[in-house]
């Protein structure tokens, strides 16, 4: 029998959001997801792939091969962000050490590999600095033949950044990788801060997911906790009744899902690799320079449709 799920790649720096996202899109059950390949970001890429191979677990998808990327940018020095996702990027919640090993082969390698062998070009949903898809670029300059579309969640256009005046963390992360991902043809949709900041999860959205009681709903709540501590909510067993938060990367997975809840145009964009402004995302929506668009920038969202969905596949798709 045809398979007709979307062939995917998840490009991922496991840490909280990340977690939540995955776990969607497994939930889904609407994508054929060929691998998670692992990057440097929110923690050191032994950690995040430590991290990618403890979901797989909790999901109870050991076939699904996870893929060690990049340790660093292409030419700068690492950045992290343990302050958001804690030392061991999952809340610091010191859950057990996983049994599955990653697979053999580099990220980049093994995403031209995938790529080339799929029925169908895949998409790639990358939630993490960008350097994988990029080495992948650099190997095979031709994966436009083979890629539908890269959903990146990253940049800030007409919101600020997150990690500098200009720039979100994944884009100013590597913003070198960036710029050769948005000019090598590929389509680029680009889910930024932008949409990010219209999210809001509700206390009910974790409510629903503690009544279910599954390995991945207490996976979230207990990531869920740390957030909240962070912010100054109550009790870290009264999720239900604390401060709504931010989980970035479900807000780009949420294009993944459905498109149909986006605003988007399409704009030429490119990536500032040099100075103080290095990793702003530079979106020229007048065509100045006559050039073809390339990135589909979004500018809209309806967050609650998105988060309903969430929450709903989370609590019936395990």
């Amino acid at each position: 029998m045809e398979d007709n799920r979307t062939p995917l790649i998840i490009d991922t720096d496991p840490g909280i959001d990340d977690a939540a996202s995955i776990f969607w899109v497994l939930a889904s059950g609407r994508f054929d997801v060929k691998a998670l390949t692992v990057t440097h970001g929110n923690v050191g890429l032994e950690r995040c792939t430590i991290n990618a191979l403890r979901l797989l677990e909790a999901a109870g998808r050991p076939d699904i091969p996870v893929y060690q990327g990049a340790k660093a940018p292409i030419l700068r020095p690492r950045i992290s962000a343990e302050f958001a996702h804690g030392t061991d990027g999952m809340g610091d919640s010191e859950m057990p050490m996983p049994q599955l090993q990653p697979a053999e082969g580099h990220a980049a390698s093994r995403i031209v590999e995938i790529a080339k062998a799929s029925a169908r070009p895949v998409t790639i949903l990358a939630i993490g600095p960008i350097t994988n898809v990029a080495l992948a670029v650099l190997l095979e300059p031709d994966l436009k033949r083979y890629v539908d579309r890269v959903i990146f969640m990253g940049g800030a256009v007409r919101v600020p950044g997150n990690f500098t005046p200009v720039a979100s963390f994944n884009v100013v992360a590597d913003p070198e990788a960036a710029q050769i991902v948005y000019q090598s043809g590929i389509p680029v949709v680009q889910v930024g801060l932008d949409i990010c900041n219209q999210f809001s999860f509700r206390p009910a959205d974790f409510d629903a997911l503690q009544q279910v009681d599954s390995p991945v709903t207490r996976f979230i709540c207990q990531m869920v906790q740390f957030r909240l501590r962070q912010i100054g909510g109550v009790a870290a067993e009264s999720v239900a009744r604390s401060d709504s938060i931010a989980l970035n990367d479900v807000a780009a997975t949420s294009y993944l899902m459905n498109p149909d809840w986006f605003t988007t145009e399409m704009v030429v964009g490119d990536v500032e690799t040099a100075g103080r402004c290095a990793g702003q995302t530079v979106l020229d929506f007048a065509n100045r320079e006559n050039r073809e668009p390339n990135v589909c920038f979004a500018s809209g969202v309806d967050s609650h449709a998105a988060i309903r969905q969430w929450s709903w596949d989370l609590c019936h798709g395990f």
